[in-house]
């Protein structure tokens, strides 16, 4: 599996993330990912992190392996939500986040892990889609 987190520097503090569930797997951080690195950072990604830049469908169309997006935070206005749902991609969300509260920003990073970590049991985990 890869996980590809595409705007860690929306993150209140450092987006240090727990590890999977998983014997092997990628885990790449992209502070922000500029327009034209978009197919090249998402085109084999299983799962896209996101707090607040767009997934948009022009994004969901270059990630042709992908099956999860997690929204690191509450809301999921950064997603195309009808773009996944038309491709059968899981989307959750991680409620209750403060972007002022550094502890949140622990929580939140922990809680992204454990929505990868259900989706690979086959679980849903705060899902929205």
């Amino acid at each position: 599996m890869k996980v590809v987190m595409i705007d860690a520097a929306n993150m209140p503090g450092e987006a240090w993330f727990p590890s999977l569930n998983l014997r092997k797997y990628g885990w790449e951080q992209y502070l922000t990912i500029e327009d034209e690195d978009i197919e090249k950072v998402v085109w084999r990604c299983d799962c896209i992190v996101a707090a607040k830049d767009p997934v948009n469908r022009a994004m969901l169309d270059q990630a042709f392996k992908i099956q999860l997006i997690v929204a690191a935070g509450d809301s999921t206005d950064h997603i195309d939500l009808e773009a996944a749902k038309e491709r059968g991609i899981k989307v959750c969300h991680v409620p209750g986040r403060d972007h002022a509260n550094i502890d949140d920003d622990k929580k939140i990073c922990r809680e992204v892990v454990s929505a990868i970590n259900a989706f690979i049991k086959g679980n849903d985990y705060n899902r929205v889609v």
